[in-house]
């Protein structure tokens, strides 16, 4: 376990905003973030990411392959209105849904996934290059990208600073970045209830608008875009079904990780009846967002699609005290 101060200022502090699981979720006032310390290592956290972990995780996702990609269609409408083409990469790219169908719509795509099962299908099933490691200067031979896009990673970053920092190093002068994250750090604690859980300490960091414009303006990005999703309806009737959910899960979900051809096997069988109601369950909660929308408001939960460019001369700075 390590102790951390903010990621902006450094500072530590007393305000505790969420405690789950024996973790404290701690909020800096003056930059409006919320993060765990103390916190596991970098190597403890890289354990969630284990064989037995990720071949269950990836063959939940991979059942949900058409659901994922219209969630994608949609965030490549958002994309299309600055970049048309060109080399796409995706952080945390899962099954590879969003990068399939970008793709379909004419860019050229590359995914880093750490979960080896969903890595391997991206690889062996998609035909598409992905890298098992952390984002660096030497990602896919050190190539530079127009988009790189990535969707509920942020929370799960051990340095958002350094990682944005990485994005704007990786991306063309021109380049954007787009992603899709929560704002739970704006969200006013009466609505907290309405989350079942904040998953600690699989999740590090919670943003909110202020920080996030922070985390772009301090690695050399100009804020474009923020699309901004109520999510208050759908939480509502997540927390109600919760338990219901529980009893939905496959019981005969894969022990270990395994070859993508047998994945590729079972991806093919035909979806039980638990499957075709956790579908039904996902669809209604993307459904109810989107009748949400005049529930957008300060303080209310919500789901961002953010859109920055890269600045013309602006160097990521990197500084996080």
């Amino acid at each position: 376990m390590e102790s951390v101060g903010c990621a902006f200022c450094g500072r530590m502090s007393d305000e505790i905003a969420i405690v789950e699981n024996g973790y404290s979720g701690r909020r800096c006032v003056q930059c409006g973030i919320i993060w765990i310390s103390p916190r596991p290592s970098p190597s403890e956290i890289s354990e969630l990411y284990s064989d037995s972990h990720a071949a269950i995780y990836a063959d939940a996702q991979l059942h949900f392959e058409q659901f994922k990609r219209m969630e994608a269609r949609e965030a490549l409408r958002a994309v299309k209105r600055y970049k048309e083409k060109g080399d796409l990469l995706e952080l945390g790219a899962g099954g590879g849904a969003f990068l399939a169908e970008a793709r379909n719509a004419g860019f050229s795509p590359y995914a880093i996934e750490l979960n080896p099962v969903e890595a391997g299908w991206i690889k062996c099933n998609l035909n598409i290059p992905c890298e098992s490691a952390a984002l660096s200067t030497r990602t896919h031979g050190g190539r530079k990208f127009d988009v790189i896009y990535h969707r509920d990673v942020l929370s799960h970053l051990n340095d958002p600073v350094e990682t944005f920092s990485l994005v704007n190093l990786s991306l063309k002068d021109d380049g954007i970045v787009v992603f899709e994250t929560g704002n739970i750090a704006d969200v006013n604690q009466k609505f907290f209830p309405l989350f079942a859980q904040f998953l600690y300490p699989d999740h590090l960091y919670f943003f909110g608008e202020k920080s996030l414009r922070l985390l772009l303006e301090r690695t050399g990005f100009e804020c474009l875009d923020i699309k901004r999703r109520s999510i208050a309806l759908p939480l509502l009737v997540r927390k109600l079904l919760w338990k219901v959910k529980d009893h939905l899960k496959d019981s005969d979900a894969l022990p270990s990780a395994k070859a993508a051809t047998t994945l590729n096997d079972r991806a093919t069988r035909k979806s039980s009846m638990k499957r075709k109601l956790r579908l039904l369950y996902r669809y209604a909660y993307y459904y109810l967002g989107k009748l949400g929308k005049p529930l957008a408001r300060k303080g209310w939960p919500l789901e961002f699609l953010v859109v920055a460019r890269k600045k013309p001369s602006g160097k990521p700075s990197g500084e996080t005290k």
